[in-house]
Parts: structure tokens; C-alpha cells; sequence
């Protein structure tokens, strides 16, 4: 991992700096990860030609493994299986972000960190656990730490 950069941003201001960084970088392979409740599917309602890694990956799976990789909590097993499959299935293209919890092989990360009061607030409209998503985030971040792309960190407060 290079950490090439790392940009702090309000909450209200994230969508338009992301939108910056991929059009610098348009021309390279661009995969955002963050976690749940970070604002992916919200950023991808407004950048054009991005994926979702879910809506990409899910229709692979019949609903016994789609049910067995989304169970709560999602253990390390758990994961390492998703990591695997989603890796075999899904590639970045140029001109086409993927955003997604995997780390898929680019030449950019853009990790979505948002911070953990702002993070646990979301969590708690979604009813998710919060401690599933800070696991989440070790995994991201861990992963992260494997890859050699280059990494800009996306820090976003209230």
C-alpha cells in the first residue's frame, strides 16, 4: 500500500470532492471501498459510469450463498469466502469505478473513512450493529494494507 493521500472532508462536501478525485484518476483502474454506512449507494446515485460491487456480484449467487455471506456477523470465514469470489467475478475497468467493501486489484483505492460518531449516528438509522461495521473496517483496512495500489483516504466528519 502507498497512501498517496489523504483528503478531510465534511459530510456535506464528500460527494463533490469524490467526484474530483475520480476525474483525476479517470483514466486509471479506480475501486472505492468503505464500509456499510459510509454513503456508497448515495454517492452512486450521483457519479456517473460507477458500479456497485453488490448489484455486480449478487446476481452470481443462488439465495443459499447470498444468505450465507450476508449473515450478521459476518466472521473472518465469511470474509475470506466473499473476498475470494468477489475477486473472481468482478474486475475495474477504466472509466468505471467500482464501489464496493472488497479491495479489488486497481492501480487507486479510495477508502471512504467516515468517522466513528458520524459512523455509529448512521449505523443506528440503518439498525446496523456497530461493531459489524467497525469489523468491516478492519477487514477493509487490512486488506488495504496487502494491496499495492496507491491509496487516497477519503476522511469524512459531520
Amino acid at each position: 500500500m502507498q497512501l498517496k493521500e489523504q483528503i478531510f472532508v465534511s459530510q456535506e462536501e464528500s460527494t463533490a470532492t469524490l467526484q474530483k478525485i475520480l476525474n483525476q484518476y479517470a483514466d486509471r483502474l479506480v475501486v472505492v471501498v468503505a464500509t456499510s454506512c459510509s454513503g456508497k449507494t448515495t454517492f452512486l446515485k450521483s457519479i456517473k459510469n460507477a458500479y456497485d460491487m453488490d448489484e455486480l456480484f449478487f446476481p452470481f449467487l443462488i439465495k443459499e450463498q447470498a444468505d450465507y455471506v450476508c449473515q450478521d456477523p459476518r466472521t473472518p470465514q465469511i470474509w475470506n469466502i466473499m473476498n475470494k469470489r468477489v475477486k473472481e467475478k468482478i474486475k475495474v475497468s477504466l472509466w468505471k469505478p467500482v464501489f464496493g467493501t472488497v479491495v479489488l486489484d486497481s492501480d487507486i483505492i479510495v477508502y471512504i473513512k467516515v468517522d466513528d460518531a458520524l459512523l455509529k449516528e448512521r449505523s443506528l438509522m440503518r439498525n446496523a450493529k456497530f461493531e459489524n461495521i467497525k469489523n468491516m473496517q478492519k477487514h477493509i483496512e487490512e486488506d488495504i494494507q496487502l494491496s499495492t495500489a496507491e491509496v487516497i483516504e477519503l476522511i469524512v466528519t459531520k
